[in-house]
C-alpha cells in the first residue's frame, strides 16, 4: 500500500503518515548518519549545500557558499541572486518595516522520509535534505495537515477513503 497518494501536482499523504509522528525505528540514528554521511557525502542531496557551512541564503532557495559563487536551489552556478518576489517583499515590509536581507545560516542536513511516513526507513524512501529544502519538500504535507486540523477544530469529521 502506498503511503501518498499523488493527483494533479498534489500530495496527500495517508492518515498513518500523520497520526504516528513517534514511529522511528530504534536505530534511526544510524540510518539518518547512514544517508547524510555515506551516500550523501554531506551534500544536500537537492541543492548540493554542504553540512556544516555557514551560507548566505538569498531569495528563492539561492544561496552564496564558502567559494563566494551564488548557486540555484539545486546547486547550479548563476551569477547573482534572483530579485526577491514582490509577494515576499511587501510582506517583509509590511511586518517588519524593511526589504527582505539574506540572511547568514549554518547548513544541516536532515534525512527526509520521502513518503513522509517515519517508520518507512527503506533508503529509497530517505534523502538527505538541508533545512531549507526539508521544509519546501513537506510543504504540501504542511498544507494538507492544516486542513485537516481546522477541520477537527471546527469538530468536522474527517473521512480517509
Amino acid at each position: 500500500m502506498s503511503h501518498t497518494a499523488q493527483t494533479d501536482k498534489t500530495i496527500k499523504p495517508a492518515p498513518e503518515a500523520i497520526l504516528r509522528p513517534g514511529d522511528y525505528p530504534k536505530n534511526w540514528k544510524k540510518v539518518s548518519r547512514r544517508v547524510r554521511f555515506k551516500r550523501a557525502r554531506g551534500f544536500c542531496e537537492r541543492c548540493k549545500k554542504p553540512h556544516g557551512a555557514m551560507i548566505w541564503s538569498g531569495p528563492l532557495g539561492s544561496w552564496m557558499g564558502e567559494d563566494y559563487q551564488w548557486h540555484d536551489d539545486r546547486g547550479a552556478l548563476i551569477d547573482r541572486p534572483p530579485p526577491w518576489p514582490s509577494k515576499q517583499w511587501y510582506r517583509n515590509l509590511w511586518h517588519c518595516g524593511e526589504p527582505p536581507k539574506l540572511r547568514w545560516v549554518k547548513v544541516i542536513l536532515h534525512a527526509a522520509h520521502l513518503n513522509h511516513n517515519p517508520a518507512d526507513c527503506h533508503f529509497s524512501n530517505l534523502m538527505a535534505l538541508c533545512q531549507s529544502c526539508h521544509v519546501r519538500y513537506d510543504v504540501p504535507l504542511h498544507k494538507w495537515t492544516r486542513g485537516v486540523n481546522a477541520d477537527l477544530a471546527r469538530g468536522q469529521r474527517v473521512l480517509f477513503a
